[in-house]
């Protein structure tokens, strides 16, 4: 039985490795909400122009109660402002899941952050803390928060931390199997893609965070 799923931030890390995954296991009808399209070409693959501030303009055929998967995110540099982090990082995941939600969606499938937390003194991790809560206010059928710690991969940006977490995690990698370390292993996104389609096929009911060692334990 074929599966519909809708995805923002498909040309992301992570995003774009979620869409290759969908696209190479097939059964899926995939729908890509965004800027631009994604990279791959397949038959099951449309794109949507989205920008996240409106309501969807769907071309006729449009999801029916998808699974919905959302890797949106940015940096403050690449915003620009922490004004501009929070309206990628809050705002546009929130108009997501308003979408998903008037779509019937069975699931949504989040991608936050290690240390998300509405209380915590970085910025970054309290606002991710803080779409987790609002998320989890929508009573969603199904709500499932991802919290991978720094991502690594093929990233079409150059991110200099990122790139040195890599060789980091290449040389040290048998330390982040000693108690406490696990959990701040830098995550590869494919690993985490991996994760997300494996849970979004699960018929799991209520809202659910998964934490990094859980995802790097598959």
């Amino acid at each position: 039985m074929q599966t519909d799923y809708i995805i923002a931030g498909a040309t992301g890390l992570v995003g774009t490795e979620v869409v290759k995954q969908l696209i190479a296991q097939g059964g899926a009808e995939i729908w890509c909400l965004g800027r631009s399209a994604p990279g791959p070409e397949s038959a099951n693959l449309h794109f949507v122009p989205h920008s996240f501030t409106t309501s969807v303009v769907w071309p006729g055929k449009k999801p029916t109660a998808p699974i919905a998967i959302c890797t949106l995110g940015t940096t403050i540099k690449k915003a620009g402002s922490q004004a501009a982090f929070r309206q990628v990082d809050y705002d546009f995941v929130v108009n997501f899941a308003a979408e998903a939600l008037a779509l019937g969606a069975r699931s949504l499938h989040v991608v936050t952050a290690h240390g998300a937390s509405p209380k915590s003194g970085i910025f970054y991790n309290r606002v991710k803390g803080e779409v987790e809560q609002k998320l989890m206010a929508l009573n969603l059928p199904a709500l499932h928060l991802y919290r991978p710690s720094l991502l690594i991969g093929d990233r079409k940006e150059h991110r200099t931390g990122e790139k040195l977490a890599s060789v980091v995690t290449g040389v040290l990698s048998p330390l982040f199997k000693l108690p406490g370390l696990s959990s701040v292993q830098p995550t590869p996104a494919e690993a985490l893609a991996a994760y997300i389609i494996k849970t979004s096929r699960s018929a799991l009911a209520g809202s659910h965070i998964h934490s990094n060692l859980q995802i790097m334990q598959g």
